[in-house]
Order: C-alpha cells, then structure tokens, then sequence
C-alpha cells in the first residue's frame, strides 16, 4: 500500500462522488425487507472497488467479487486498498472482465452504480447486460442501480463542489442530444496549488429514463421493480423510498431496485 497524492484523480473520484456507507445501507435494508441473504455481492463497473471494500468490512460473512474492464483501475485497488483492508481482502476478488461476460455466482445482490451502465447506448447492449446480470444472481437475489434526470441534466450546465483538503470538483454537463439522448459530460479538479486537472474522467453515455429502465428490467424477467425515490426536501440528508410517482425536480437521483424471482428460471 502505498500514500495517495492530493492529484491522485483515482482518490479525488472517490472523495467527490461516492458515498460507499450509504449506499451498502441502502442495499442492505432492501435486502432485509425482502428476507433475501446479505452475503455474497457482485460490483459491476466497480472502478477502484471501493462499495466492494465496505461491503466486505461491514461483516465478517460477506464476500465480493469487482468487476472492471479496466485493469489500471484494478491495479489502483491493489496497490491503495487492499492492504488497508487486512483480513477482509481475502474476501474481496478482482475480475477485469467485460460485465457482460462477469462471473455467474450466484450473487445475492448486484450494484452498477454512478451510472456506468449507461455506456450502453443501444437496448440491445443494455438488454444483454441485463440478462447476464440476472443469471448471475441467486433466486431472489437483488440488482440496483441509479439513475438522474431532470431539465437541468439536459442542458450545458457547470457544477462546483469544494472538498476537504481544498480541491475542488467541477461536474461539466458539456452537451445533450434530446433525440438520441446521448449525453457528454467530465470531471475537473481545481488542486490547491492552482493546478486543474482537466477532463480527469470523461464519460459519453446515454441518458436512460426511469420509465425505459423499468420496462427493460421486466422484460428480461426481473419482478418487484422499485424505484428508490428522495422523499426529503432539497438541502436536508437524502431519504429513498420505493415511489410510484414523484414531482419532478431540475435535478434528481433516484434508484432502481429489482428481483430475480425466487423460482429458478
């Protein structure tokens, strides 16, 4: 193991854009409230792997498996975190794999998260990838993935954050195409040394709706779809619960939950 630079890119990403506690709770507790097993995790586009190391550090009987195509991403983990996780990295496994051909399990959850999943830009590609994902995953089992929209998602816009240790982080929505739904967007990072670390992640996806996305889950032969909605005002801790309907916002995050059936299929 070894120190991470204040320009590290990999640790900034890490430090602006996840939130790995909350969101192995919120996995959890949907497991809970279906009576499904919380043990054995699958992390699709998992980067730096770091839901997979809260995963396996938040019980002593949970494994995971990182699924990345990406091997420099993997070789980051190895070197920055395995050797802070101690025993529990004997737990974690590192896959550099396309998700579409991803390890069979089976798993009783499967995260795509921070969106990756949109690099699919066809519903063929999207479709595929979702029904590798459901055969990998044990009869009951839970996949979960986010979403975002809202009219300002569909327009250049310009965010910045600042973050402990004086960085700050610049999301750039830099172009949208309203018939195709392709969508261009980067992080920058403004270093304290007045350094700026441009296009330090780029990313063309296409922007799913929640509608498509649902759809998509039951025709593969996923059941109990849920969007995970924020049910608290803007400017309070953010509180997802399942919703059927929502007003819309400028700006929104929600998830999406969904079960593969209990009867082997």
């Amino acid at each position: 193991m070894t120190r991470k630079p204040r320009s590290d890119r990999h640790a900034l990403y890490e430090q602006a854009v996840q939130s790995p506690e909350t969101e192995i709770d919120l996995l959890t507790r949907v497991l809970r409230r279906t009576g499904h097993p919380s043990r054995r995790l699958r992390e699709d586009f998992s980067g730096t792997a770091l839901l997979s190391a809260t995963w396996v550090t938040s019980r002593a009987d949970r494994t995971a498996v990182a699924v990345d195509r990406d091997r420099a991403v993997h070789d980051w983990a190895r070197q920055h975190r395995l050797g802070e996780l101690g025993p529990a990295a004997r737990r974690l496994r590192l896959v550099e794999s396309d998700v579409r051909a991803g390890p069979r399990g089976p798993f009783d959850a499967i995260l795509a998260l921070n969106f990756s999943y949109q690099v699919f830009h066809t519903r063929a590609d999207l479709r595929d990838y979702l029904v590798n994902a459901r055969r990998a995953l044990a009869p009951g089992g839970l996949m979960m993935i986010d979403a975002f929209g809202g009219w300002l998602t569909q327009r250049g816009l310009t965010e910045r954050r600042r973050l402990p240790g004086a960085a700050t982080y610049v999301w750039d929505h830099e172009s949208f195409d309203p018939i195709t739904h392709r969508i261009r967007c980067s992080i920058h990072f403004e270093l304290a040394d007045g350094r700026r670390l441009r296009r330090a992640f780029s990313y063309d996806w296409r922007l799913w709706t929640l509608p498509e996305l649902t759809e998509l889950f039951e025709e593969v032969g996923f059941e109990d779809v849920e969007i995970l909605w924020d049910v608290e005002p803007r400017g309070v801790e953010p509180r997802y619960l399942p919703r059927r309907r929502a007003q819309t916002r400028g700006a929104w995050l929600a998830y999406l939950v969904a079960r593969r059936p209990r009867r082997r299929a």
